[in-house]
């Protein structure tokens, strides 16, 4: 049976279109790299999804001079519409 996939499912969201992803290194530690590179290392328990993508928009912001803006769907008109 199929079921919907949750937020937890994918706890990056939208950064992990931004090239993010999650490496398990054992039981207990996870890694968080951005195009392959380690950025940041967590406890399972404290890899939360509000600390993992706290981290990511850190990285974006101090490495990319990121200014916030996560570019989502195109609308109606087909342009690109964003959030903050």
């Amino acid at each position: 049976m199929y079921s919907k996939p949750t937020v937890c499912d994918n706890p990056l969201s939208e950064f992990s279109q931004r090239n993010f992803t999650l490496n398990n290194v054992d039981d207990h530690i996870v890694e968080l790299l951005h195009d392959g590179e380690v950025i940041a290392s967590f406890s399972q328990s404290g890899a939360t999804q509000y600390a993992l993508q706290a981290e990511c928009a850190l990285h974006l912001v101090r490495k990319h001079n990121w200014d916030g803006v996560i570019y989502t769907e195109k609308g109606k008109s087909g342009k690109q519409t964003t959030t903050r």
